[in-house]
């Protein structure tokens, strides 16, 4: 196992300078990316003076390329590509890495809650349904403000206890 952990291991030209490809790819890429036996090759190309870094994958037998504008999010989305390929799940998800982003970050947020995903989705669409063009949040606050105050916390032989006083103060028959 290497210093930095055998999960990842960038190859090539420096990293931190890489250098543009001359006569249309012979050079071979700027930097790969492996994790487990599976490798992404990021490639650097200059367009109208402005590098861009470019990941090259195949998925469902097509190739595709993808384009980043610096090289830390070409290799962010290069592990996650080599990821998938190394568990044999690269047909799985076809998010774009901000959807990808986005997705963790709302899981994320709902299992604080101890929510799922699909259950906090059809809350807010029903109750989005019910609002119109009302705010949630002023609804849930207003909502709050009415009957926090006709809330209160007791246990069942309180509320046992307060009920028998106040039917024994109306009279009622032991029977009741």
């Amino acid at each position: 196992m290497s210093a930095g952990g055998d999960k990842m291991v960038t190859t090539g030209a420096e990293t931190s300078n890489p250098r543009p490809r001359k006569g249309g790819g012979k050079n071979g890429p700027c930097a790969t990316v492996k994790f487990g036996s599976a490798s992404v090759p990021i490639y650097l190309s200059e367009s109208k003076g402005r590098k861009r870094f470019i990941i090259a994958h195949y998925r469902e037998g097509k190739r595709l390329r993808q384009t980043f504008s610096d090289l830390a999010a070409a290799k962010k989305e290069a592990m996650f590509v080599a990821q998938r390929i190394q568990s044999g799940m690269q047909h799985v998800t076809d998010l774009k890495p901000h959807e990808r982003d986005n997705y963790k970050k709302a899981v994320e947020l709902l299992d604080s809650l101890g929510i799922p995903l699909v259950a906090a989705v059809e809350d807010y669409v029903q109750a989005r349904k019910l609002a119109e063009n009302e705010s949630l949040t002023s609804m849930a606050n207003d909502y709050r403000r009415v009957f926090k105050p006709l809330t209160r916390r007791a246990t069942v032989p309180e509320l046992v206890a307060e009920l028998l006083a106040a039917k024994k103060q109306d009279g009622a028959s032991k029977a009741y």
